[in-house]
């Protein structure tokens, strides 16, 4: 007997037969540069990761993607319920990836056919023939805010934590980009620990920070000013691979919310993906249309001041080396508890 997660209705159930397995991620792999210095990437680490934007992957269609050192392959059926798997087929081993289709609410193998229902078991061959006993590798994925997510776990265990949805009422239109970074993506929710960069390398004045962990979450504080105006920011980590953080600015009554997701693809290189939104409190009695019209300029040309801002992250994350004891100064706190925070993901 098997318990199998059904995200569609956030239930379990229970069938008898054989068993859907989920996929174990336990790789550290390390290897050395062609100058003999030693890399050491650190593990694939467990949590949720970004595997996809949701508006991507629409109806029918099946996508093969990077996740942890190997492909995944997502699909959405034709009501909507957005599938998570291992690539291969357990027929003859064809990779779902390159060629399959969906066809209602199945995905069909483009080498011989047969098709599995949502849950991954086989449920149709071709021409009558009886149906084996044999089923995909699915993946628990969770699909919020935008964003198929996928749970990644070295000890081949359902999710332990879930992620919360944001609010998105009276928020603007999202804007996304993807980049495609040498390096790890721990340093994307690092960042966050690290208020002298704000400062030093982003330009940010008269920088103030707290932090707060509560489990796989921690929460940083942070006072300053950026273009005269003062600004509180607060940035919320959930696990290594997603960090949501909200930047107002109350004289101007305007909140603006980024999402970075971060995920490792191999060992040394990660996907980065951004969405960014704003609130106006001023406009919010305004109709839909009206809200629309207003954001429309300010969300191109605040989503540009994050992109660039981010992006001068970008030439230290690709070409920083990972120190498993960093020489901290006075005043660097944060850093501290962070660096014990994440051992929980590995």
């Amino acid at each position: 007997m098997v318990i199998v997660m059904c995200e569609n209705n956030h239930e379990q159930r229970v069938r008898k037969s054989i068993p859907v397995k989920y996929l174990s991620e336990n790789e550290n792999n390390q290897f050395n540069s062609v100058n003999g210095i030693n890399m050491a990437p650190l593990p694939y680490p467990n949590g949720w990761f970004a595997a996809y934007f949701s508006h991507k992957l629409k109806k029918g269609k099946v996508i093969r993607v990077p996740y942890c050192g190997q492909d995944i392959v997502l699909y959405r059926t034709m009501s909507g319920v957005a599938c998570a798997i291992d690539p291969y087929c357990p027929h003859l081993g064809a990779h779902l990836g390159y060629g399959a289709s969906v066809v209602g609410e199945e995905i069909v193998c483009p080498f011989h056919g047969l098709s599995f229902d949502s849950d991954g078991y086989c449920s149709r061959v071709p021409e009558g023939a009886a149906v084996p006993k044999i089923a995909l590798t699915k993946r628990y994925l969770h699909e919020t805010d935008g964003v198929l997510f996928v749970w990644s776990n070295d000890k081949n265990t359902p999710p332990d934590w879930m992620l919360p949805a944001l609010n998105t009422a009276g928020f603007s239109q999202n804007r996304y980009e993807t980049y495609q970074l040498r390096g790890l993506c721990q340093d994307m929710t690092e960042n966050s620990a690290d208020p002298a960069h704000f400062s030093y390398l982003h330009g940010l004045k008269e920088v103030s920070t707290s932090c707060e962990q509560d489990g796989y979450k921690i929460t940083y504080s942070m006072k300053a000013k950026v273009f005269g105006q003062p600004v509180h920011m607060v940035m919320k980590c959930y696990g290594l691979g997603y960090a949501v953080g909200e930047a107002s600015f109350s004289r101007l009554g305007l909140t603006a919310r980024t999402q970075a997701l971060g995920t490792q693809t191999e060992p040394l290189s990660w996907t980065f993906r951004m969405i960014d939104s704003i609130r106006i409190n001023r406009i919010a009695g305004l109709p839909r249309y009206m809200q629309k019209i207003v954001y429309a300029p300010l969300i191109f040309f605040i989503h540009r001041w994050f992109v660039e801002t981010v992006k001068e992250d970008f030439i230290v994350w690709q070409n920083r080396k990972y120190l498993h004891k960093p020489g901290l100064i006075p005043g660097e706190n944060n850093m501290a508890v962070y660096r014990r925070w994440v051992k929980q993901f590995y």
